[in-house]
């Protein structure tokens, strides 16, 4: 059913799927294992936040052992991002235009439709993408939405891994191969809040404009007439879609200057 290398795991119920792949790779399963449940029970997201997992939704777990420097991994949820926002076009191509939120969300029409959780087990990476085929939990402060909702009913879940697998393999081994650069171009021609203001951290204790993407993957925030990097934490927009997003004659590109 999948593309080589890869090798499926299936499983009905997990406390995680991210929780079984890491046991996987620690007993030594090869790169490109792909671990999926029909529902989780302790699905987690970033910061040990709750991830609601119920039957219908895709909950995937791929053990990736790639050929980049430690301090280089945080890409990787932005190198994923474009490769699930390709795959979920690709699957459902009716739904509006499929977007890219620092640092591993998803969005259509300003809403959360997956997220991205990347943690470490063993000499592997895993890399967890939940995507919401029928259904979304309702989160406080987080607009959120499903592929069936933004009229796309129907997708196949085999076919939509299959699809996931070809661009998962392809973007990973492009930025094992040549870097960051071309991701980065990639991630920001789907970026979500570029331009726009936003908050930022737990409490929402700094606010600012979003101004680009440094060549790192670090965020660049303007706030008090300052460029602050931005490399872990929360960030909630108040316009997830400029006026400008996907135009790249207009796109503003002042990250040379971080």
């Amino acid at each position: 059913m999948l593309p080589p290398p890869f090798r499926l795991v299936e499983r009905d119920e997990v406390t995680s799927t991210n929780d079984t792949a890491i046991e996987l790779a620690e007993t030594g399963s090869a790169a490109w294992s792909v671990v999926r449940a029909r529902l989780q029970t302790g699905g987690r997201g970033r910061r040990g936040r709750v991830f609601v997992s119920p039957p219908g939704n895709s909950y995937t777990s791929f053990i990736l052992r790639p050929c980049i420097a430690p301090r280089d991994l945080p890409q990787l949820s932005l190198v994923t991002g474009v490769a699930v926002a390709e795959s979920i076009e690709a699957s459902a191509p009716r739904t509006a235009p499929v977007r890219c939120k620092w640092p591993n969300d998803i969005l259509i029409n300003d809403a959360k439709v997956a997220g991205i959780l990347v943690e470490t087990g063993g000499d592997a990476v895993i890399v967890g993408i939940g995507i919401n085929l029928v259904s979304h939990p309702d989160i406080r402060g987080v607009p959120t939405t499903d592929l069936a909702s933004e009229g796309a009913p129907g997708v196949d879940r085999d076919l939509l891994l299959a699809t996931l697998c070809r661009r998962l393999k392809d973007r990973v081994t492009d930025w094992e191969n040549s870097g960051f650069a071309s991701q980065r171009l990639a991630w920001l021609d789907r970026a979500a809040g570029i331009g726009a203001r936003a908050s930022f951290s737990e409490d929402n204790s700094m606010e600012g404009r979003i101004v680009g993407l440094a060549h790192d993957g670090a965020l660049i925030m303007e706030s008090d007439g300052r460029h602050i990097r931005i490399v872990s934490g929360t960030l909630r927009l108040q316009s997830a879609t400029p006026r400008w997003a996907g135009d790249t004659q207009d796109r503003p590109r002042p990250e040379a200057r971080a």
